[in-house]
């Protein structure tokens, strides 16, 4: 036993965590053939960033000891320095993933052997999670949409269906940590209603074009929080933008901000980026109106009727191609002055062919938007009664249309 210096370790340090001026000290016991020593090493931060400095410290529990005692960090890139007597630095990589890198001490005795032990002390490195501006790293393919949702972009739905979310990886600023990323896509109606909504949560970071630390990164994520679960690895780069029906002429909203549920920062209203488009939808649509029509001017006015006060109207539409506005002129076939749509009598009622000018569509051109249900405008009426002479109507009308 005398022929060795050292013996194996009593017992590693079981000890709390001691934090005085923001050290972290954990102590050994190590037993050597002439005494005993306790050898306490520390760093100078509960948690390092990287490129953050380091500051390692080893105190001896012996100022005469012959042994010599340096401290290793299994940290890969990471060189110690020795700044000072039993002080030692190192700077913590940029591209180093997050983690606990332990410490270990390395002794060596008087006749050259070496002597590893393990430590309970370790260098505890978290990433920074500063927020990324969305802009410089988001965008749509493979059409980019409009940012104006007074002018969204017309598409097929085919082409809707084919919209992915492309990150820009490399742009993204070295040392800005994982980005989290809230995709939400909302349908909504030619008239301004809700259909639809959809959310995904995502993350992304700087690439380093290292697909093996991309799988790694993916499982400590996965691991840390569990609203990014069910990402895949190639998610990172791209994401598919999921609808469900998508009516003709409704407007698909793509909405991408920081994911603020994620304590990484306050929340920055600006920094959010917002594509518009629209489903391209038939340029002849139908609808039917029921009318409350006031006759103005009657061609056979001595031929008298008693018009009802109602009339209901199959109508036709023209659609603007690119805004999916209907042309304020349109047309129609149905019944006109009778006491309710199915109420066709002699006395006034009868069949009626129409061409409307609503006045209701000419506002929305304009930026005045009515209640898009509402028609109201001009009616010219060529009408064919029952057992009266046919005669032309103009009228005043306002109707809600389906």
């Amino acid at each position: 036993m005398t022929n060795h210096v050292f013996i194996r370790i009593i017992g590693l340090c079981v000890l709390c965590a001691i934090s005085v001026q923001a050290q972290v000290e954990y102590s050994v016991l190590i037993k050597s053939s002439a005494e005993d020593e306790i050898v306490i090493i520390s760093v100078d931060k509960p948690v390092y960033y990287p490129g953050d400095s380091v500051q390692i410290t080893i105190k001896r529990g012996s100022s005469s000891s012959r042994v010599s005692i340096v401290p290793i960090l299994i940290l890969e890139e990471a060189v110690l320095k020795s700044v000072e007597k039993n002080i030692y630095t190192t700077i913590v990589p940029i591209s180093i993933p997050p983690g606990y890198y332990p410490l270990r001490i390395r002794a060596k005795d008087n006749q050259g052997r070496r002597f590893d032990y393990p430590t309970n002390c370790s260098v505890h490195v978290e990433e920074h999670q500063f927020i990324e501006t969305i802009s410089k790293y988001v965008h749509i393919e493979p059409l980019v949409g409009s940012d104006n949702i007074d002018s969204p972009v017309t598409l097929e739905r085919y082409q809707i269906r084919n919209l992915r979310v492309l990150f820009e990886r490399d742009s993204i600023g070295v040392g800005m940590g994982p980005q989290f990323v809230t995709i939400k896509t909302t349908v909504q109606s030619r008239d301004g209603s809700l259909l639809q909504t959809f959310e995904r949560r995502v993350l992304t970071f700087r690439s380093d074009n290292d697909p093996d630390r991309d799988r790694a990164m993916l499982i400590q994520y996965r691991n840390a929080y569990g609203a990014y679960a069910a990402i895949r690895s190639e998610e990172f780069s791209e994401v598919q933008i999921v609808t469900d029906s998508l009516p003709d002429w409704a407007i698909l909203k793509i909405s991408i901000e920081p994911d603020y549920t994620i304590k990484i920062g306050g929340y920055n209203s600006k920094n959010v980026y917002n594509r518009y488009f629209r489903v391209k939808g038939p340029i002849i649509e139908m609808g039917v109106t029921l009318g409350i029509p006031k006759v103005l001017y009657d061609s056979q006015a001595k031929d008298t009727l008693i018009y009802g006060n109602s009339s209901a109207m199959l109508r036709f539409y023209y659609v603007d191609v690119e805004t999916g506005d209907r042309f304020p002129v349109n047309f129609g076939i149905g019944t006109f002055g009778v006491n309710s749509p199915i109420d066709v009598t002699p006395t006034g009622g009868g069949f009626a062919l129409s061409v409307l000018l609503n006045i209701a569509d000419m506002t929305r051109i304009v930026g005045i938007d009515l209640v898009k249900k509402i028609s109201a405008g001009l009616e010219f009426t060529p009408f064919f009664p029952i057992r009266k002479r046919a005669r032309f109507l103009i009228n005043a009308q306002v109707g809600l249309t389906f």
